[in-house]
């Protein structure tokens, strides 16, 4: 079933930018957070005359150029004289149907969690992570000292999101050094 295609239900998500090669595909240029929207859309709306069009995109039609640039060929357009009409116009997706990306897990969202230690309790907030090569490693401050913590799954034994806790086992000797 086709449904009606309202412009107030669809979003733009980039335009044609020019023509590529001679078989009427085009480079597009897109906000690169619909990549995976284009990557599952089978047709895309072009704004022409102020009203929306339906174009099928051809099967292989698609593929990546950058992270916001694809070449995009249309089962409607043959050639490049016809694409040459359509440079330059608005491409849109019906709202309803982008495709959210998913939250990559940043380590910098442990910032201000609670670090809980199994042997010492609440020993702070988490006030600096780094990545060294994939190895995260947090900064407590524990009694006016800095204490850099690695978070192994030896270490980390939960994450509380909804509290915002990192419960742990610290490696021994590691706090020990801050008690005096």
């Amino acid at each position: 079933m086709m449904r009606a295609i309202v412009k107030e239900d669809c979003t733009s998500i980039g335009y044609l930018q020019k023509t590529h090669g001679l078989d009427g595909s085009f480079t597009m240029h897109f906000e690169e957070q619909f990549d995976l929207t284009l990557e599952e859309a089978k047709y895309l709306f072009l704004e022409i005359d102020g009203g929306l069009v339906p174009f099928f995109i051809s099967e292989d039609g698609f593929r990546y150029r950058g992270n916001d640039s694809a070449i995009i060929h249309f089962d409607e357009i043959t050639s490049q004289e016809q694409a040459r009409e359509f440079t330059g116009c608005a491409v849109f997706v019906f709202t309803d149907e982008i495709i959210e990306p998913e939250e990559e897990a940043s380590p910098s969202m442990l910032m201000g969690y609670e670090v809980i230690d199994q042997k010492h309790g609440l020993l702070g907030k988490v006030v600096h992570v780094d990545d060294y090569s994939g190895n995260l490693v947090i900064t407590v401050i524990f009694r006016e000292n800095e204490v850099l913590i690695p978070l192994s799954d030896d270490v980390l034994t939960e994450m509380d999101e909804a509290n915002r806790q990192l419960k742990l086992i610290c490696p021994e000797g590691l706090i020990e050094l801050y008690l005096e």
